[in-house]
């Protein structure tokens, strides 16, 4: 199971249970509001780490298709890792290979701190097969 829900300071958390397959879909939007679609040579970059902090293991990195906002996210990815919460980021790579965050939108201090963002939760898994 995934799902997107909202922390009680209203930061978008990912939920997603350990071993599961999901897809995850990040819609985008242009400056002015408007619906982006991604290019046939574009895609989205999904990354989780312990914290956000490049000496902090890379746990997670996810491609969405080129043109596609789908990111799929596979069973062994999650598998062998503990239940709670780390710290994700989507990534959009342009054509020209220029990389920008676009997901989680962050404010104040959320910005430069390298604590644990908390904003991708890896639920404990009820059956185990």
């Amino acid at each position: 199971m995934i799902f997107i829900s909202n922390d009680s300071g209203g930061n978008e958390v990912i939920n997603l249970t350990v071993g599961d397959d999901a897809v995850l879909t990040i819609p985008l939007k242009t400056d002015d509001g408007e619906d982006y679609e991604l290019g046939t040579n574009e895609y989205l970059i999904f990354s989780v780490r312990e914290k956000p902090d490049e000496n902090s293991e890379l746990l997670i990195e996810a491609f969405s298709d080129q043109g596609s906002n789908d990111i799929a996210l596979t069973h062994d990815m999650t598998a062998n890792m503990e239940p709670g919460y780390y710290s994700a980021e989507v990534q959009y790579m342009s054509e020209d290979q220029k990389r920008i965050t676009v997901w989680p939108k962050l404010s104040g201090n959320q910005k430069t701190s390298k604590a644990n963002r908390k904003n991708f939760c890896l639920m404990t898994e009820v059956v185990y097969r």
